[in-house]
This record gives C-alpha cells, structure tokens and sequence, in this order.
C-alpha cells in the first residue's frame, strides 16, 4: 500500500514537471519566432514587406475567434502569420476602372485656322529676331521714360519727398473737418544730414471758395531728423458747399521752384441754415 502511493505521488510529479516543460517550450518557442513571422491581430502592411526572407509552406483563409475574415500563413522556419480583414472595409472601390476620367475623351471645340492666322505665324517665324529687338528697344524706352517722368516729380517738388538742391524733406498734409471749418494738418520732416534755413509754408485756393486768415507759415530752420506739425484754417464760403483741391507747398527765398508740394483733396462742406 505504501509503495502504490509513492508510486502515485511519483507519477504525478513527473506529469507536472513534463507539463511545465512544455509550456516553457512553448513560449521559447512563441517568443523566439515573434521575429521570424508570427504576427497577431494588426494592421496589415503587405506580406511582401515584412516576410521577404520567409519560405510559405502553406495558407488558410477562414475565420479566427470572432473575425470571419482572417487569413493564417505558415512559413518553413516554424513561424505563424495571422491576418485580419477590418470588419469596415469597403472592397467595393476595387472593382473601379483606373484611368483618366470620361471627360478627357470629350474633344475640345478648337476653332478652324483662318489663312490671316497662318500668314502671321509665318510672318513670325521670319522675322523672329527682329521682332525681339524691337520689343527689347521699346522696353527699355518705356523704362526710360518713366525715370525721367520720377525725376522731374521728385526736382519739381511734386512728390512725397524732394531733393532739390542736395535737401531732402518729407511732406504730409491731411484735413480734418466736416464743414464750414477745415483744418489741414501738415508735418514736414528733414531727412537730409543739414539743417534747412528760411522754409516757407505756402497754402494755394480757390479764392471763391475758401477764406485762409494764414495762408504762410514761416519756418526758421528745419532741423535735421525733426518733424514739425502745423496746422492751417480753412473756411468754406461757398453757399453750395463746393470743393477744390488745396495745395501747400514748401518754399526757399533761394529758389523760385517750390522744393516740394502736397495736394489736399478738401471734402463737401456742410451747409450751414440761417436762423430766421
């Protein structure tokens, strides 16, 4: 009796110990082989990119747990590849005809050849170097023309800026009002390296319209990287309201061309009723 139950407890020691064997080999196995192809349930990136070394002795397509399309594939070395189509794929998309659009083969209404259109291509064509020239001359006389044109409105002091007579001011003028009332806001600024001696601000109108009590403003010196504010009045004498643009300029006992000038484009002025 004793030697049967030692003979049990033996025999089970021995299951347990083959039975731990096992499921050690099993995940040596499972561990090991996780780089030779055995892949679970991910997202598929094509057999050709991660098994390129792999012999595939055999493939099974059918279902795997809960997914009903799974596809298993078996490789020489031991490892195992599991893949599983997503349950929302839409296979639909691969029965479309690849190639340009319907559309492309509509042909495009291409107006006939007329024989002037021939001749001008002709024409062209022989006279190709010549006609280059021509536009390149032309060019470069517009381009001209527009230089001399900056020039004569930066000497004529007509310009936002002005350097005449080796100076350089900077002029602005704006109104502020709505009538009878105006008041022109000018800033004048000496961006040159030497001081300005004697400046005059002269304000130009229409006699019939505007009354100015100080048409001049007489500026000592304008020194160098200053701006100076000053402000003249304007008031509209006209019965309609009517406007006309006001000119201020800058001016030099030296010089009888004004060294630069602003336009000022008055506004409509208010009418103003009389109490009776």
């Amino acid at each position: 009796m004793i030697l049967l139950q030692f003979f049990l407890v033996y025999f089970y020691s021995y299951l347990s110990l083959l039975y731990f064997s096992i499921c050690c080999l099993f995940h040596f196995f499972f561990f090991f082989q996780a780089e030779d192809g055995i892949r679970d349930a991910q997202e598929s990136r094509g057999l050709g990119d991660v098994y390129k070394r792999q012999v595939v002795t055999g493939i099974k397509f059918g279902s795997y747990s809960r997914e009903e399309s799974s596809l298993a594939l078996a490789f020489k070395s031991g490892g195992l590849c599991l893949k599983i189509l997503p349950r929302h794929a839409e296979l639909d998309t691969m029965n479309e005809v690849s190639g340009p659009p319907a559309e492309q083969d509509v042909p495009l209404q291409v107006p006939k050849k007329t024989k002037l259109y021939v001749e001008q291509t002709k024409r062209e064509k022989l006279h190709a170097t010549q006609m280059h020239r021509t536009f390149q001359r032309d060019l470069c006389k517009l381009r001209l023309d527009t230089a001399r044109a900056y020039v004569k409105i930066i000497t004529d002091g007509q310009g936002p800026m002005s350097y005449t007579s080796g100076s350089s001011i900077r002029l602005s003028a704006q109104v502020q009002g709505l009538g009878a009332l105006f008041t022109i806001k000018i800033a004048v600024q000496n961006t040159g390296t030497k001081p300005i001696y004697d400046v005059n601000l002269v304000a130009t109108f229409n006699h019939q319209l505007y009354k100015v009590e100080r048409p001049q403003i007489s500026v000592p010196v304008l020194v160098s990287g200053l701006q100076y504010k000053y402000s003249i009045d304007v008031l509209c004498i006209d019965e309609d309201g009517s406007a006309e643009p006001v000119q201020v300029y800058v001016c030099t006992a030296n010089s009888v061309v004004p060294m630069i000038s602003a336009i000022v484009n008055m506004p409509l002025s208010d009418i103003v009723l009389d109490d009776e």
